[in-house]
C-alpha cells in the first residue's frame, strides 16, 4: 500500500505572510517471485523459483513539492532486489534502477540523473506479455540499456495525445571526450483505444570507434475485449558487448500478440515472433508464446506462460524475466521450452 508522509505544511515563513511549499514522499514497490521450468537442447531441465517474472522487483521512493506559479521539484529514488533470496539487484549500487532530481512545469519535465532510457518503459506496451516474462519475443531477442547514468532529460507535456522524451548520458571521458556518451529519443501519441511508440538509444563505445544502437517502434489497439499488439525492433548489439559488435550487422524482430478479456479479472493472451540476422550468418529465431492473468485485486495478480523459442544457424537466444535471468540457454541453433507460474504484488 502506498504510504504518503507529509514533509512541509503550510504556514508563515520567518514572519513575511509567503506560505512553505507542499511536498510528500511515497513509498512504492514491485514483489514478484514465480517458479519456473525450462527445457533447452544440450543442458537438459531445470526447475527454479527466481524474482521477477513479471515486473522486476523494486522498492521506492518519489516525491514532489510544489514550488508555486506551476513549478514543481520532483525525484525519485528506486533500488532493486532479488524477491527469492532477499540479495540486491547490484550489489554495488544502492539505487541502481532510478536517482534522479527535476524541475517539472507547464512546458514539461528536467530530469538529471541515472534514469530509464524511453525504449525500457515502451516495451511493455508493444506485447502481450508486458515486455518481459518468458513468454516476450521482444524481451527475449532484444539486447538493450534499460537505463543510463549520468542523465539529462526532458518529458514534454501531452500535447493532444503526443508526447516527447529526450535524454543524452555523459560519458565523462577526458579522450575521447564523446567515449560513452549516449543519446535517447522517444515519441508516442495515445488517444482512446490506440497507442502508438517509437524509441531510439545510441551509445558510443568507450574509445568512440563505434556505437550501440536499439531502436523500438510498434502499437497496440483496444478491441472492447482486449488488446491487440505490434512490436518491432532493432539493434546492432549482437553480442550484448560493443567489443563482439559487427559493423553495419543487425537484428530485426518482429512481434505480434493479442489477449482476451474471459473476465473482469481474466485474460488470455497468445502470440508469435521471429527475428532476422542481417550479418549473412543467418542467426535467426522463432518463438511461439501463451499467457495468462488473474487479478486476485488491484494490487495482487497471479500469472502464468508457456514459451517454445527456436534458434537456426548458431543462433542462441534464450527465455528471460524481467530481472532478467536466463538459466538455460541451449546449445548453438537449439531449441528452449518454459512455463513460468508466479505471482506480483504492488504497493
Amino acid at each position: 500500500m502506498k504510504k504518503a508522509f507529509a514533509l512541509g505544511a503550510l504556514g508563515l515563513l520567518c514572519g513575511t505572510g509567503s506560505a512553505m511549499a507542499q511536498s510528500n514522499v511515497t513509498i512504492y514497490g514491485v514483489l514478484d517471485t514465480y517458479m519456473a521450468y525450462t527445457n533447452a537442447t544440450g543442458k537438459g531441465k531445470v526447475v527454479s523459483m527466481d524474482g521477477g517474472g513479471y515486473q522486476a522487483n523494486r522498492i521506492g521512493f518519489r516525491g514532489t513539492e510544489d514550488l508555486g506559479g506551476g513549478l514543481r521539484a520532483n525525484f525519485q529514488l528506486e533500488n532493486g532486489f532479488l524477491s527469492d533470496s532477499g540479495g540486491m539487484a547490484d550489489s554495488t549500487r544502492l539505487f541502481n534502477r532510478q536517482s534522479w532530481i527535476g524541475l517539472a512545469g507547464s512546458l514539461g519535465e528536467v530530469r538529471a540523473g541515472r534514469q530509464n532510457a524511453p525504449g525500457f518503459l515502451m516495451i511493455a506496451r508493444l506485447d502481450a506479455f508486458a515486455g518481459a516474462t518468458f513468454a516476450s519475443f521482444l524481451n527475449n531477442v532484444s539486447a538493450y540499456t534499460p537505463r543510463y547514468d549520468n542523465m539529462l532529460g526532458y518529458i514534454s507535456p501531452n500535447m493532444s495525445g503526443f508526447k516527447v522524451q529526450a535524454y543524452i548520458g555523459l560519458g565523462e571521458q577526458t579522450a575521447p571526450r564523446n567515449g560513452l556518451n549516449s543519446y535517447m529519443l522517444g515519441g508516442e501519441y495515445e488517444s482512446g483505444p490506440l497507442y502508438l511508440g517509437i524509441s531510439s538509444s545510441l551509445q558510443n563505445s568507450a574509445n568512440d570507434n563505434q556505437s550501440i544502437k536499439s531502436t523500438f517502434a510498434g502499437g497496440a489497439y483496444d478491441y472492447g475485449m482486449g488488446k491487440v499488439f505490434l512490436g518491432y525492433y532493432r539493434g546492432n548489439n549482437l553480442g550484448a558487448v560493443a567489443a563482439t559488435n559487427v559493423a553495419g550487422a543487425y537484428y530485426g524482430a518482429y512481434s505480434i500478440s493479442a489477449n482476451y478479456r474471459l473476465t473482469t479479472q481474466a485474460t488470455l493472451g497468445a502470440g508469435y515472433g521471429w527475428a532476422k540476422d542481417s550479418s549473412g550468418a543467418s542467426r535467426d529465431a522463432r518463438q511461439f508464446s501463451l499467457i495468462g492473468t488473474y487479478d486476485l485485486s488491484k494490487r495482487t495478480m497471479l500469472y502464468s506462460t508457456y514459451a517454445h523459442l527456436s534458434n537456426k544457424n548458431g543462433a542462441t537466444f534464450s527465455l528471460s524475466g524481467a530481472g532478467p535471468i536466463t538459466k538455460n540457454v541451449p546449445t548453438a541453433g537449439g531449441t528452449v521450452n518454459g512455463v513460468q507460474v508466479g505471482v506480483r504484488h504492488l504497493f
